[in-house]
């Protein structure tokens, strides 16, 4: 596997503590440090080929798992993983879509709406991404004709993404990459016209795009807060929201790039990943790089949200693995760009990333969801960097020092392992921890699965999993 070894350019440190000795120049993907010549990211503009992607996988990947499951070689797992899929409860055929003018996540004073009312867009694009694969693998054109009429009915209805805070640009990523994987996936279905579309498209991007692109380049600077945000600096916005709504944010502007076949959006995502300026960047998103405590000999690289919270931080790694397919799978068609393998980046940073979030959260019980038994390893043993959020923000809960491993919401998981393990163990080592995550949680589903591991609340839809399906052999 190919590995990018010192192609990314040291962002300006958190909160501006660097700023008054490092010269930082301004440009479209955030502040670039340009202290650090030798380490320099040079953005691309790249044209891309966009045959052969499909969703977050490749038209090939489909095929290979349509034909094992047809002639009953797929893995045990896999064929429990599709009987899972069609036992959704997210995936009937009798959906019918329930889409609002406004999708509202976060405060909904001075909306239309009147109250949160996002779960019902997480529903239904979560429902139209599961139905879109199944068609796919089933050639049963009545989870297309379900999963199409669930977009033409928000694509015809809802207008615009809001709240009276910056919550709603959640709502804006996580459902953005659902939405626009799902119409990807059935860009090849006939029974949706050519003129819906183009209307799902513009939808897309001048909803969900748009914002996504505003926050990117924004963070919200100049919004006015109620909850002890706002007296921190606008200059330090950038790096005040966590990893997780960078994320979502880019997986969201990928996935649109690709839906619309817009080289702009895609190559924005890419240097955004290698040279942006909030915590999506891979340099912001880890923290720190320690030995494994249990003596494996690997590398552990901390997640930007590991002194938060564990739920967050496997969040933060769940959604950067599905981004990184969704690009690798385009990498698969455009090998020259190898910008592309977000996963080679910094020298496998993210398989480093995942292991050091799967030994924060292992447990060593037998159940398929790790929430039994006791950790591989106490808070205080996992090595950490301190980290200090946003330092000199009015709230506490934004203000915060951390010292050793968050033991919040520590255990459970999240879907999106199986992609990290697929992509990684042809090197043979450094995913012992990634590997024990996914062979515990195997088949990991993902919302609206029968066992119900997840929940359904919003931390559920924030990744879409049913990756064992697609990528374990």
């Amino acid at each position: 596997m190919t590995t990018i070894k010192n192609i990314l350019i040291a962002g300006c440190v958190c909160c501006g503590i660097a700023a008054a000795t490092a010269s930082c120049r301004e440009n479209e993907y955030g502040t670039v440090d340009l202290t650090m010549p030798e380490n320099q990211y040079t953005p691309i503009a790249a044209d891309f080929s966009y045959s052969g992607v499909t969703g977050l996988y490749t038209t090939a990947d489909f095929q290979r798992v349509r034909q094992a499951l047809a002639n009953g070689t797929a893995p045990a797992a896999v064929q429990q993983e599709f009987q899972n899929l069609k036992n959704s409860s997210l995936a009937s055929k009798s959906r019918k879509a329930t889409p609002h003018v406004q999708i509202v996540r976060g405060d909904p004073t001075g909306t239309t709406e009147n109250t949160q009312n996002y779960g019902d867009a997480m529903r239904d694009a979560a429902a139209a991404y599961q139905m879109a694969m199944l068609w796919l693998l089933t050639d049963d054109a009545d989870y297309a004709a379900t999963a199409s009429k669930i977009l033409i009915d928000w694509a015809q209805t809802c207008t615009t993404i809001t709240s009276n805070d910056a919550d709603f640009n959640l709502a804006a990523g996580a459902q953005g990459y659902t939405f626009a994987l799902a119409g990807q996936m059935l860009m090849g279905y006939d029974g949706w016209t050519e003129s819906q579309k183009t209307a799902f498209k513009n939808w897309m991007k001048n909803v969900f795009g748009k914002t996504n692109r505003e926050f990117l380049d924004n963070h919200a600077k100049g919004t006015s807060f109620q909850n002890g945000h706002k007296n921190v600096d606008r200059t330090l916005w950038d790096e005040h929201y966590w990893s997780n709504w960078d994320m979502v944010t880019m997986a969201s502007y990928m996935a649109i790039g690709i839906l619309c076949e817009d080289d702009d959006m895609v190559n924005f995502v890419v240097n955004y990943f290698y040279s942006g300026a909030g915590n999506g960047c891979i340099k912001k998103l880890i923290r720190g790089t320690h030995t494994d405590p249990l003596g494996t000999g690997e590398t552990l690289c901390q997640n930007q949200e590991s002194g938060r919270d564990q739920g967050h931080a496997q969040m933060s790694l769940a959604v950067c693995a599905h981004l990184c397919q969704m690009a690798y799978s385009l990498y698969q068609q455009n090998p020259s760009v190898k910008e592309l393998d977000f996963f080679a980046a910094d020298d496998n940073a993210v398989l480093k990333m995942a292991e050091y979030v799967a030994l924060s959260n292992l447990r060593n019980g037998t159940d398929d969801a790790n929430k039994t038994g006791s950790f591989l390893v106490t808070a205080t043993q996992m090595p950490f960097t301190e980290y200090h959020h946003c330092p000199g923000a009015s709230s506490a809960t934004d203000d915060n020092l951390h010292t050793q491993l968050s033991e919040t919401d520590r255990g459970g998981a999240r879907p999106g392992w199986e992609i990290i393990l697929a992509h990684y163990k042809s090197l043979g080592s450094g995913f012992v921890y990634t590997k024990q995550m996914a062979d515990k949680i195997r088949p990991e589903g993902g919302a609206g699965e029968p066992a119900n591991r997840y929940g359904m609340n919003s931390g559920a839809f924030d990744q879409i999993g049913w990756n064992t399906l697609m990528l374990y052999k």
